[in-house]
Formats: structure tokens, C-alpha cells, sequence
């Protein structure tokens, strides 16, 4: 994901986040160290590692911001000591260790798009013996949440068209994963641990684990409620829970497939399991609980691969079986790349593009802008 000039602002800009960075770059870097900031945005814990000592710092993001970050290294001094590098980490030779690591690489939640996997890599590719990779740890917690309203929104606009009857597109809509902003008042049963993250021993990217929640007074449930804890050494911590306020991470919802109706001690088992797969990851979660006076069992089984619009093209174009034949388009994009062979300009390209793909590109413009973004994504 390509991150706006705002958006680094409201990361900027969060007192919980930050002062906890502020306070780990402090305490970890030490006159003369080698420090990465990976996911660097436009630079800001590089800069707070120059403040600390470090001799180089390498910036890594995969997002043009980089070059506004060179603009502000100058302006603070640190033209010099802070390298800034446009790419994928895993993709790049580290040209030296690094003594400590830093990172926010999250989304709302750690287990985020490849993540887990880039800090893993920097752990052991970019990471010098005896070095510290922050955060050292995360930590992902669970409980039950009360919220009706914004369950209502989700249901409501499948029944927003009287003329026509759109409930079969709900199960989909409730098996699918939702940004929250969480009120300590709407959670409705204790806090419980299902899965750590520990960087400093190593990680895997899919996560799973099991709790038994229980309900901490009477209330009707909607779903599960999900954030996380980061662990940054020596004590250093914060955690993104409801009684944190308004974070720039917020929180995951799962909802159920109905209200439940709990009641004050009834316990909630849930398994919740999240794998990566491609670029995103597929959820699953089950709950499970006894029958009570109030209600009965309750057993819903729901998955994010439930909620989403597969056409039967894209199970056949991602089955192991399928034998793939460039289309027309997949023919331009190929000449296109054998094309920046460092021989051509991108106008030159482009016009003999259009000329040959008339069927991909109706203008010499089409052309041009899609060989730019290739060029951008691949050229040196």
C-alpha cells in the first residue's frame, strides 16, 4: 500500500505510537551504529537514530515518499549519515549489519500484507550478531464486542433497496473483515492472548490460537474484537487497546453471523486463524458455546475466503493445474519490458507500443503511462 503525505501525518502525529519510538530509538542506539529503518516513510525514526549517534542509517520503503524524506534529512543535517533506498527490503543487498533494526510495518494489525515476513528477512539478512530488531515482540489479544450499530450499517445497506431482496449477499458481508474503532464500553467479555510474535527468535506469517472467552456481564454480542501490544525492549511498550482512544491503527472487527445474547460468565471458545496467502491474508474464526437459559449452542464456523467474490476465471487461473497463455495485454507488457534495454527512450517505447498493440493501447498516452509505471517499477 501506497501511503499519502496525510497518512504519514496521523502516524506522526500519534502520541502513543511515537513516544514509544522515541523512547526505543533513545535507549537502543549508541554513538557509531549502523541502524535500518525499515518502512521508513519519509524518514522520521532515521532521523531520530542520527539524533542518537548513529554513524549510517539505511531508510527502506517501497513508496516514492523516500525522496521528500532525502528533502528532510537535508534540512535536519543528516544528508550525510542517512542512506535512503526505494524498494523491497527482501529485494535488496544489505551493504553492511545493522546494529539495531526499527520498524512500523503494520496495518491495523501486524499480520498485515507481507509484513512478518520482511522483518524476518531483515532479521536475519540485515541484522548484525547481537543486534536488536525493534519491535522485539507483538502481541495479539481477543475478546468479545458489543456493536449493534455498526452492525446495523453493514446489514442495512443489503435492505436499503425495497424494490429488491439482496439478503443473500449477507452471509458474504458477515464473513468478511472489518476496520473498527473500538469503545472500552463496547467490549463485553474479558481480554484474552492468541498469538505472539516474537522477532527477536523468529517468526511465521500465518498465526492461529485458541481462547475461551468469558462474558464479563450481560450484554448481546456481535463478533470479535482484535488489536495488539509491541513490545520495543527494556520496558518500552504500547498497546493499541480500546482504552488507548483514537490510535492511527484502530481495530479489527469479525463479526458473527447473528446477535448472540451473552450473559455475565457464560464462556465463548473461539479459534481464530490467519494465513497468508498471495498478498492478503485469509481469516478464519469458530465460536463455539454451550446452550443457557437465554439461548441455545452457538456454533458459527466463518472465513474470510467465504467473503469473497471468486469468479470461476480466477479459480481456474489460480488452480496448480491451469496452463497460463500470455494475453493480448500480457504480450505488450513483455515487449515492453524487453524493450528498457537501456537503448530506447519511454517515448520511443511508447509510440512503437501503440503501434503494434492498437488492440492495448488506443493512444501513444496509454502506452506511455503504462511503460512509466513498469519503468518505475523496474528500471534502475
Amino acid at each position: 500500500m501506497m501511503y499519502s503525505l496525510e497518512q504519514f501525518g496521523a502516524m506522526i502525529s500519534d502520541r502513543l505510537r511515537m513516544d514509544a519510538y522515541c523512547a526505543a530509538i533513545a535507549k537502543h542506539v549508541r554513538p557509531g551504529d549502523t541502524v535500518v529503518d525499515l518502512g521508513c516513510g519519509p524518514g522520521i525514526f532515521a532521523f531520530l537514530a542520527c539524533k542518537a549517534g548513529a554513524r549510517r542509517v539505511y531508510a527502506i520503503d517501497m513508496n516514492n515518499v523516500v525522496d521528500f524524506g532525502r528533502h528532510l534529512a537535508m534540512a535536519n543535517g543528516y544528508g550525510e549519515k542517512v542512506q535512503f533506498l526505494c524498494g523491497d527490503s527482501r529485494q535488496i543487498h544489505p551493504p553492511e549489519r545493522a546494529n539495531v533494526i526499527v520498524s512500523d510495518v503494520r496495518g491495523v494489525l501486524p499480520l498485515y500484507s507481507h509484513a512478518v515476513g520482511t522483518l524476518e528477512d531483515a532479521r536475519t539478512r540485515w541484522l548484525a550478531e547481537g543486534g536488536k530488531i525493534l519491535p522485539t515482540r507483538d502481541i495479539l489479544f481477543c475478546a468479545i464486542v458489543e456493536l449493534p450499530e455498526y452492525c446495523r450499517k453493514i446489514i442495512d445497506a443489503w435492505k436499503s433497496v425495497p424494490q429488491l431482496d439482496l439478503s443473500a449477499g449477507l452471509p458474504l458481508v458477515l464473513n468478511g473483515v472489518y476496520g473498527a474503532r473500538l469503545k472500552p464500553e463496547q467490549v463485553l467479555s474479558d481480554v484474552q492472548v492468541w498469538h505472539c510474535l516474537d522477532y527477536k527468535t523468529g517468526v511465521q506469517a500465518s498465526a492461529s490460537g485458541r481462547v475461551k472467552l468469558t462474558a464479563s456481564r450481560d450484554g448481546v454480542g456481535n463478533g470479535l474484537g482484535l488489536w495488539f501490544a509491541t513490545e520495543l525492549g527494556d520496558g518500552i511498550s504500547y498497546c493499541t487497546e480500546p482504552r488507548s482512544g483514537d490510535t492511527v491503527y484502530g481495530h479489527t472487527f469479525l463479526p458473527w453471523l447473528e446477535p448472540v445474547r451473552v450473559g455475565e460468565g457464560d464462556v465463548y471458545q473461539v479459534d481464530l486463524h490467519a494465513n497468508l496467502v498471495g498478498d492478503d491474508y485469509v481469516w478464519r474464526w469458530e465460536t463455539r458455546a454451550p446452550a443457557t437459559d437465554a439461548r441455545a449452542a452457538i456454533e458459527f464456523r466463518q472465513s474470510s475466503f467465504y467473503g469473497n467474490v471468486l469468479s470461476p476465471s480466477f479459480l481456474q487461473k489460480h488452480s496448480a493445474e491451469f496452463v497460463p497463455v500470455l494475453s493480448e495485454a500480457g504480450l505488450a507488457e513483455r515487449w515492453i519490458l524487453d524493450a528498457v534495454d537501456g537503448n530506447r527512450s519511454l517515448e520511443h517505447i511508447a509510440r512503437d507500443a501503440a503501434r503494434l498493440f492498437p488492440q492495448v493501447f488506443r493512444r501513444v498516452e496509454d502506452a506511455f503511462n503504462r511503460a512509466a509505471d513498469i519503468a518505475e517499477k523496474f528500471a534502475r
